[in-house]
């Protein structure tokens, strides 16, 4: 039962990652998440967050944000991103967990300079070999496949024992 519990609580922890806004990754105080909004004042944007809203492509607006420096597209329905993404010249940090019907990760990521972290947890459908190439592609990139759990945290649960 313990193992359970231990289980669970490292679930809820990896998952808090996931929640949009989290800018654990960038020195953001506030991450954009309206499109239409972040339109208005795009060289102020330093993060936008469209993730969860159903993408099959990344919109071509994006790339007006010239300051851009985190990018969270995770849980859209990318099959890949556009070479053009290589405008985002800033671009520091990209979110692509959960992004399942990426296949890979975009080789158009390898022309980015600015790029220091790619996260692409939540990706069960990727071999081994696939997570390797991409970790190869970015060779000066944190490509990050999953997060490590630093210590284990027990609870006790009223009328269970060890």
């Amino acid at each position: 039962m313990m193992k359970k519990a231990i289980l669970i609580i490292t679930a809820i922890s990896a998952s808090l990652a996931f929640i949009p806004g989290n800018s654990d990754h960038c020195n953001c105080p506030y991450s954009m998440s309206d499109l239409q909004e972040a339109l208005k004042t795009p060289e102020t944007i330093t993060c936008l967050d469209l993730s969860m809203q159903k993408l099959k492509v990344l919109p071509a607006d994006v790339m007006r944000f010239s300051n851009l420096e985190c990018l969270d597209l995770s849980f859209n329905t990318f099959a890949t991103l556009p070479d053009s993404i290589v405008k985002l010249t800033k671009l520091k940090y990209l979110n692509l967990d959960g992004t399942r019907y990426m296949a890979k990760l975009p080789a158009v990521l390898a022309k980015m300079p600015s790029l220091k972290r790619v996260d692409v947890k939540d990706h069960p459908e990727w071999s081994a070999a696939t997570k390797a190439a991409a970790t190869k592609l970015l060779p000066n990139v944190n490509v990050v496949h999953e997060e490590k759990v630093e210590s284990e945290v027990e609870i006790a649960i009223p009328g269970q024992t060890k």
